[in-house]
């Protein structure tokens, strides 16, 4: 009978986990979905990958672009409060 209840209890789990509502991810005040509505209206366009992170000190989202460059690692940067976003190449090697 102990493992009935196991797996009952299991199955209720497995359930409630589903039913959670999942965190909004917000940046100084301006949810990530905002800072992408922004992006897509920049000169960033609809280049945006999934990975994203807040930089609470500098109040801007950081979104990954999916554009190709040597050497570089592109990003569109949403300053959360003059609303502007911009590409960062955010490139590394030799300058010449």
């Amino acid at each position: 009978m102990e493992i009935k209840y196991l797996v009952l209890l299991g199955v209720a789990l497995i359930l409630a986990s589903g039913c959670v509502q999942q965190e909004v991810q917000t940046c100084n005040g301006m949810t990530l979905e905002e800072a992408k509505e922004i992006a897509v209206q920049s000169e960033c366009g609809d280049n945006l990958k999934d990975a994203a992170f807040c930089n609470e000190v500098t109040g801007t989202w950081w979104i990954d672009l999916d554009i190709e460059k040597e050497l570089c690692n592109p990003a569109c940067v949403v300053n959360v409060e003059s609303k502007h976003a911009e590409i960062n190449w955010r490139c590394t090697g030799l300058i010449e």
